[in-house]
């Protein structure tokens, strides 16, 4: 027994305590510098050589010790399946006379295999098994403790078989019956708690029977029987791929008796059962005295675990693994002196390099089975190759092309993490979870699998059909992913399936088979140099090749001239904007699999596109009033009907790009004009736009202004609009800052105010020069310069990064002049320096990943539904998504607004703010030592740095962005929405419904706040932008007019925003105060608890407060606020735009 001292030390029963107060002995010279071992310093260097770190290595070994079977978890099971043992050997004989005849069984169990014909004949007589041994990881040692499934090798005895049981599914339906018989006599002992039928690797032939066991130290413990024949009752080479065991003239009817077409997914089959011991002496002799093989198989089955790979029928499961490494150990590529990190990387390093589709490989020693010439016929066979060591049996034989390819990308992301000093190594490969829909840009489903009956006789996958036992799901698997791979081509890099998985099913019940519920899922990793192309070029018109073109693509092929004068055959699909481009895949998709597969494109629902309306107005007033629409007559239309309006709805989706080009072009033209201006006493050297437009990043770019004046006053000396009372809110119209530098001059003042009067006079004359010289409409004032360029409004700014250092200065109680920061010299060199570097640095990240600006601005709005715009700076934001694009890992860069936004919902939520600083490396200026400067000072300064602190190569101390906001509340409250979001948006992606609502992540919940103040609609300016727009707005969207304005529109106008303003001046004290930038039409209220503390009563702090008695006899008068004084205040201020207050929390004495 084990007690704690005093010192918190572990102390021995029986031991004195050592006393705090008693001195610690002292430690000689020659020990404390004893020369470190040999030992030692083996582990030193091979720390230094092979890990980016000592923590890297740490907590490695920690994940090993983390996974596996703890000892006495082990030794409980190990006697648990003794017990086991001893009952399947003492199982009772079960003689049936007709094997055709199930009567021997309990009325409510059912043979887990179905078949309508078999050859079973005469009388057989199920016995005890010959043998029972346990298999796989158990045995071995390298037992996940997250899966705790224990395969059992069940071995019929020989009697049960016959010569030539191989033949026409008559091992198979044997088998079945065992399984049945071995249910009938566990099902009632007293070791068991449960059964349950399932299928071994999905095969529908091979069921199996698993236990859940009574012990209650076992109660997530499950058993897998798997009945096999023993190593005699066939023979290996019977099996070979090219082999045929299955008379098609039996199976059809029809055909010739000498029919030998081979059927290698059949003796696959059997061959999985006949080796299960083989496969188990096999990696058990690897195993010995290899102690890196066992923590090399813990890491690689974590890896796999992590990304989903060893999920599904035909998964690249662990066992796969560990005869890799295995197979990598006798090729000598690793070596038993190798540490369990060296096997893992260097068995990642292989498969990513590997060739498994093209050259398979064996484990098999025999010459004449690693000739090539007996290896073609499993290429020939099997679309990925792996023999075990018989030579005959493809450890691969139900594993596609597809996710093998999707194996190797993932090993070699892996191994560019393990190089990239940048990434938490470790962290990325073991801990960060990748599922399915994350890894992918565009996800789509096939629901009602029922019709991949259908898709067999198009895809004439007959024979397969045939050797898999009528399973329609994996006959018909391989040649969809053919089909799919062929159509999209160079359009998606990588295209995967998520593979179905075995279920359990009672024992009362036959196996489950495919329906109209079930569904396959499909992934696309997009080529964005191609994946928006809308033409598919083909061969010249009357070529031998074009015949095939257009069998292919059936009538969507068209004969075109092209401007070289060739002539050919050619796809064109819609995409008039780019959104629709974006969407080309989806119209390959439906079009392909409808043409040849027979798969109706109803049944196809694809999710490329779900959120693009929410970042358009025009698409989201469709968007809505098409749901609207459908609801209405849902009863009137058809499915058909409805998946065509969808169809519709999709096609027409704007998302914003050509509002953001046409600005840009808008832009390139004021800054000609500002370079061309003649008269200044000094030219204009540097045009920099600052808005969020110019860095692709405003979540609603402008559109031109409309030349509707009839609804505001002019003022023809000014040439500008100015919003009238006696009408609705003017539209939204932003002023786009652009930030103008003058050439240098010595004669520049030294004062600041003088600089400023200096500024004014130059933007007063700037703006006559652009009123005279260009035409332009102008509204000069001493800050700014307002200017109608081509439909939309700049605001020209001038700036000096004089003003900067002048700011700084000011004066020590001793006279000396002194340079400081300060609030205003750092909001300066924000607004001068840093903000048109970021807008630079982010508009050429929009250059290299054309996703960023829709994920930034998707990224932009859910912060903003969410009513956080006031509390998060959106620069913050941006810099988060470019992290996204920059360090992808543990995925690949996002390839779509869709996996961009996943991706930032993923980092938001799941990144330790508290401990890591956010390095974003733009323009890759950033080097391994500025990672450790920057990793340096936020470790010894974390106290003194902000809750959210995010690194840039112009701000790598100071987070500039996030200095003062968000606060460690709202970032806290900004992880939680995150993590929801991302858990709703992720089920939504599952799910295969055309009638998703995606707008559920975007709408805020209201229960935390206190009071909501409600605001008249004809007031909120940008209220078209809300996410769900108002029905009386739904047809009040029009084009811009091409009438030319003769007035400057009324810009920056909202009076929500300054509503807001003067509640945070009067009562910012006593509260938070949230609103939806982007058409909220509702400001949320949050009392702070410690302003309802009661407080000394003080006349000047008297405001929106009332005295409260704190003593008996009334002498000591306290404060609180004045709850019902401060709503009627909030309507007093905002008289005319506030509709109602509703107060949702009345009690404030639990504050009190």
């Amino acid at each position: 027994m084990v007690k704690r001292g005093s010192d918190s030390g572990p102390v021995s029963e029986g031991e004195t305590p050592t006393s705090p107060t008693q001195k610690k002995p002292k430690v000689s010279k020659e020990k404390l510098y004893k020369p470190p071992t040999s030992e030692e310093l083996a582990s030193l260097k091979e720390t230094q050589t092979l890990y980016q770190s000592s923590l890297f290595k740490f907590k490695m070994q920690e994940l090993i010790s983390e996974v596996q079977l703890p000892e006495k978890k082990k030794k409980t099971l190990t006697s648990l399946l003794h017990s086991l043992n001893d009952v399947l050997t003492s199982l009772p004989d079960q003689k049936i006379t007709d094997l055709s005849d199930t009567s021997w069984l309990t009325k409510h169990i059912k043979v887990p295999l179905q078949w309508a014909k078999t050859q079973l004949k005469g009388e057989v007589c199920f016995q005890k098994p010959s043998s029972v041994k346990v298999v796989g990881s158990f045995l071995l040692d390298t037992f996940l403790y997250s899966s705790l499934n224990v395969d059992v090798a069940v071995e019929m005895p020989m009697v049960c078989f016959h010569q030539k049981d191989y033949l026409n599914f008559r091992y198979h339906h044997k088998r079945a019956l065992y399984v049945a018989y071995l249910v009938k006599h566990l099902r009632k002992n007293k070791l068991v708690d449960d059964v349950q039928y399932s299928l071994a690797n999905g095969d529908r032939l091979r069921p199996i029977v698993v236990l859940k066991l009574m012990d209650k130290s076992a109660k997530k413990v499950l058993v897998r029987l798997h009945p096999c024949p023993s190593a005699e009752a066939f023979r290996e080479t019977r099996f070979l791929p090219s082999k045929s065991n299955i008379r098609r003239q039996w199976y059809t009817g029809q055909g010739d008796e000498e029919d030998t077409t081979p059927t290698p997914i059949y003796n696959a089959s059997i061959l999985a059962d006949l080796n299960l011991e083989k496969h188990l002496h096999h990696l058990y002799n690897t195993s010995l005295n290899f102690q890196g093989f066992k923590d090399g198989l813990f890491l690689l089955k974590v890896w796999l675990h992590q990304r989903q790979l060893d999920m599904g029928t035909g998964a690249f499961s662990g066992f796969i693994m560990s005869m890799l490494v295995s197979y990598l150990l006798s090729e000598r590529k690793i070596h038993k002196v190798m540490s369990g990190y060296q096997i893992m990387r260097n068995t990642l390093l292989y498969l990513g390099n590997s060739k498994w589709t093209e050259k398979g490989i064996t484990m098999c020693t025999e010459r004449n089975r690693q000739d090539p010439e007996f290896m073609a016929q499993f290429d020939k066979h099997f679309d990925v190759v792996f023999v075990d060591s018989s030579g005959c049996l493809n450890l691969c034989a139900s594993m596609t092309k597809e996710t093998y390819e999707r194996v190797r990308h993932e090993a070699k992301l892996s191994m560019d993490h393990l190089d990239n000093k940048a990434v938490d190594a470790f962290d990325v490969l073991f801990m960060t979870p990748a599922p399915f829909v994350r890894k992918f840009d565009h996800i789509f489903h096939i629901h009602d699998l029922k019709q991949l009956v259908k898709s067999c006789k198009q895809l004439q996958c007959e024979d397969r059909l045939m050797e898999t036992g009528k399973d329609i799901l994996k006959s018909s698997l391989p040649g969809l992913m053919a089909l799919l791979c062929k159509a999209l081509g160079k359009r998606v890099y990588l295209l995967d399936v998520r593979l179905p998985q075995s279920k359990q099913w009672p024992i009362t019940s036959a196996p489950p088979v495919s329906s109209s519920e079930d569904k396959l899922t499909f992934g696309l990793l997009l080529n964005t140099e191609f994946s928006t192309s809308i033409l598919d070029k083909g061969p010249a018109a009357n070529s031998p090749e074009a015949a095939a073109f257009q069998q292919f693509w059936g009538d969507k092929s068209e004969l075109r001239r092209f401007q070289d004068t060739s002539i050919c055959e050619a796809v064109v699909w819609p995409g008039n904007t780019v959104a629709e481009k974006r969407l080309v895949c989806q119209h390959v998709v439906r079009h392909i699999l409808h043409l040849h597969a027979g798969i109706d494109p109803v049944t196809v629902t694809y999710t490329g596109g779900r959120m693009d309306a929410l970042i358009s107005m025009q698409s989201s007033v469709d968007m809505t009033s098409s749901s609207t629409s459908s609801v209405a007559t849902k009863k009137d239309k058809s499915k058909k009907d409805r998946k065509e309006q969808t169809e519709r709805t999709e096609s027409s989706l704007q998302s914003g790009e050509e509002e953001n080009v046409a600005v840009i072009q808008a832009y390139t033209n004021l800054s000609k004009c500002l370079r061309k201006l003649e008269g200044l006493p000094l030219a204009i050297t540097s045009v920099q736009g600052v808005s969020p437009v110019f860095r692709y990043a405003e979540v609603f770019p402008p559109s031109t202004c409309q030349a509707k004046e009839s609804r505001h006053h002019h003022d023809d000396h000014f040439h500008v609009l100015v919003p009238s009372s006696e009408h609705k809110c003017p539209k939204w119209v932003p002023a786009l800052q652009v930030l103008c530098q003058m050439e240098g001059s010595g004669q520049w003042p030294d004062k600041l105010d003088a600089i400023q009067r200096i500024r004014a006079a130059f933007l007063i004359r700037i703006g006559e020069l652009l009123h005279t010289q260009h035409d332009l409409i102008t509204l000069a004032t001493t800050k700014f310069v307002d200017v109608l360029q081509d439909g939309y409004v700049f605001r020209v700014q001038l700036s000096h990064r004089k003003e900067i250092g002048l700011a700084k200065e000011s004066l020590t109680p001793q006279g000396l002049l002194v340079l400081r920061d300060n609030a205003q010299s750092m909001e300066l060199e924000r607004a001068i320096i840093q903000l048109p570097r970021l807008t630079s640095m982010l508009h050429g990240l929009q250059q290299q990943y054309n996703t960023f600006s829709n994920t930034v601005r998707l990224a932009k709005r859910w912060v903003c539904a969410h009513l956080l715009s006031r509390h998060i700076r959106q620069e913050c934001v941006e810099l988060i998504v470019a992290y996204v694009y920059l360090q992808p890992a543990p995925y690949s860069v996002p390839s779509s607004p869709m996996s961009g936004f996943l991706h930032f919902l993923q980092l938001l939520s799941t990144y330790d703010w508290n401990t890591s600083p956010l390095i974003v490396n733009l323009n890759n200026e950033l080097t391994d030592g500025d990672y450790d400067e920057i990793k340096d000072h936020f470790n010894h300064h974390r106290s003194q740095l902000p809750r959210m602190f995010i690194a840039t190569p112009m701000d790598k101390m100071t987070s500039t962005w996030t200095k003062d906001m968000p606060t460690s509340q709202i970032l806290q409250r900004l992880i939680v929405l995150a993590k929801e979001s991302l858990q709703v948006l992720e089920t939504q992606l599952n799910e295969n419904s055309h009638n998703v609502d995606t707008k559920q992540i975007f709408r805020p919940p209201l229960d935390p706040y206190d009071v909501i103040i409600h605001l008249r609609h004809k007031l909120v300016p940008r209220l078209q932008e809300s996410i769900d727009t108002p029905e009386h707005l739904q047809a009040s969207v029009s084009k811009a007019g091409s009438s030319k304005l003769r007035h400057l529109p009324v810009v920056n106008f909202d009076p929500v925003d300054c509503f807001i303003n003067d509640l945070q001046a009067a009562y910012g004290e006593m509260a938070l105060f949230f609103h939806d930038m982007h058409g909220g039409d509702f400001v949320a209220v949050l009392w702070k608890p410690t302003a309802f503390k009661p407080q000394p009563f003080k006349v000047k702090h008297a405001q929106g407060k009332i005295p409260k008695d704190s003593s008996a006899d009334g002498k000591d008068r306290t404060m609180i606020p004045n709850l019902e004084a401060i709503v009627e205040d909030f309507k007093i201020l905002g008289q005319g735009l506030v509709k109602s207050v509703e107060v949702r929390t009345h009690n404030i004495e639990k504050w009190m």
